[in-house]
């Protein structure tokens, strides 16, 4: 007899959110920082941006207090800051 499965609840949901609207973002910062800061090889630089690119895409394209936000945020992490 097959058991039911519970449906995911108000906390998954929440933690799905959390990781894409929030930490996803913010982990540009450090990939940017080993990109730009690191000698790594080619191929891990090419799925970097290939992660990224709805981020950069929006940052380079978008409003521009989205871009100047994430500017900044970039330039925070490859100043030494």
């Amino acid at each position: 007899m097959p058991r039911d499965r519970k449906k995911p609840g108000v906390a998954f949901w929440a933690t799905v959110a959390l990781v894409v609207v929030v930490m996803y973002p913010l982990s540009m910062g450090p990939a940017w920082w080993m990109c730009h800061k690191m000698r790594l090889p080619g191929g891990v630089v090419v799925v970097i941006d290939c992660v990224y690119e709805p981020i950069w895409w929006a940052a380079w394209n978008g409003p521009e207090w989205f871009r100047d936000l994430a500017k900044g945020y970039l330039h925070w992490w490859t100043s030494g800051a």
